[in-house]
């Protein structure tokens, strides 16, 4: 009788899959150069924004408008990277042992949605205008501390 209960095979072992794998890494990288890059243009544009309200001076030239421009552009080659990179790295990590870093994963990507799409939500494009104020000062403030709150995210995602 002891001979039967040693003797039951064990449970398949599920194949591992990395929950980057080398095409992932690579769309993972193309983000980090586009972040980077907009982390380097945002903080230009912020400093602009804050040494004309420190002087009252306008300081919104030709280079201005086109950082700004750079911006939008930017952000919105940004949107697809992200969503498929967010959609496949939950695909593979949804079902990891780690909870704390699914949690903070997925933070991270609603986060990064929220970033995205508020900055979509503040580009006026002709027949398509947040003109209501509330509307646009939520958009604005999502769109301004997101970005902190992603960088904060990240670095939890990657300690858990």
């Amino acid at each position: 009788m002891a001979d039967e209960m040693t003797s039951k095979p064990a449970p398949p072992r599920r194949k591992y899959v990395p929950a980057v794998g080398p095409r992932l890494k690579i769309l993972l990288w193309v983000i980090f150069g586009f972040v980077a890059a907009l982390g380097a243009n945002s903080a230009y544009l912020l400093s602009i924004t804050l040494l004309e309200r420190a002087t009252g001076n306008l300081y919104q030239n030709y280079f201005y408008q086109m950082m700004f421009l750079a911006h939008l552009v930017l952000g919105f080659l940004l949107l697809a990277p992200v969503i498929v990179f967010g959609a496949a790295h939950i695909k593979n990590a949804r079902n990891r042992p780690n909870k704390r870093a699914v949690r903070v994963g997925y933070a991270l990507f609603a986060t990064s949605l929220v970033l995205l799409f508020s900055g979509v939500a503040l580009t006026r494009v002709e027949g398509f205008e947040l003109k209501n104020p509330s509307s646009r000062s939520i958009a604005y403030w999502a769109h301004v501390v997101t970005p902190l709150l992603a960088v904060w995210l990240y670095i939890l995602h990657r300690l858990a």
